[in-house]
This record gives structure tokens, C-alpha cells and sequence, in this order.
């Protein structure tokens, strides 16, 4: 009888573990911001994590929206695979660039998963 409910206590335990469902990472590019032109641009996705326990392991950053004027630079991708959650683009804004800019960090975990979250960055005179 003890043996019992030790075997429907482990077969519980085994089911359990089977039904764990894989938890995506939380991506967080950052409050939105405002630049003068010429200042560099600074991206920050340290705030993403993977809430089940595993790491961030990708950090993709995409320009998803342009000033008018500016729709051509939409879809590029100012960054891919990088390993370091801050990047600091080499990109610097000019008059042309007035404006919001909406950019798109993509975060990527150790199993594969991804999530993405948009940071504003208003570019000023």
C-alpha cells in the first residue's frame, strides 16, 4: 500500500513536470526619449530577462517608424545577434531626422524564444 502512494506520488511528479510550459523572455527597450541632433543614440534593453530563469542571449534592434520624409529607413536593421543588452549606434542624427523615431528590440533567449517591445525616441533641433 506505501509503495503505492509513493509510485502515484513520483507518476504525479513526472506529469507535473511534463505540463511546465516554456515561459518567452520579457523584452524592455527602455523609456522613450528625446535627443538633440548630433547627440549619439543610446539603446537600452538591460531591463529584458527571461522570467524562467534562463538569459537573454540575442538583442536585435530594428528601425519599425520614421519621421515623414524618412520611410525608406523603415524595416532597416541597426543592429543583429548582439550579445550586450546596451548598444550605442554610430549613427548620428541630422536636420533631416527631426522627428519620432520608433525602434524595435527583439530579445531572444536560451531556448529560442523571442519578445519584442518599441522604444520612442523624438529627435529635436
Amino acid at each position: 500500500m506505501m509503495r503505492n502512494r509513493y509510485l502515484l506520488a513520483f507518476t504525479l511528479l513526472l506529469a507535473g513536470c511534463s505540463l511546465a510550459t516554456k515561459v518567452p523572455p520579457v523584452a524592455n527597450a527602455g523609456p522613450d526619449a528625446t535627443i538633440p541632433i548630433g547627440q549619439p543614440m543610446l539603446l537600452d534593453g538591460s531591463l529584458s530577462y527571461d522570467p524562467d530563469g534562463g538569459r537573454i542571449v540575442r538583442y536585435d534592434w530594428q528601425i519599425v517608424g520614421t519621421p515623414e520624409g524618412r520611410e525608406e529607413r523603415r524595416g532597416e536593421m541597426l543592429v543583429e545577434g548582439n550579445q550586450e543588452p546596451v548598444w550605442t549606434s554610430p549613427w548620428i542624427a541630422r536636420e533631416e531626422d527631426l522627428g519620432q523615431w520608433i525602434f524595435r528590440l527583439q530579445a531572444t533567449d536560451d531556448e529560442g524564444d523571442i519578445a519584442t517591445d518599441d522604444v520612442v525616441v523624438t529627435i529635436i533641433q
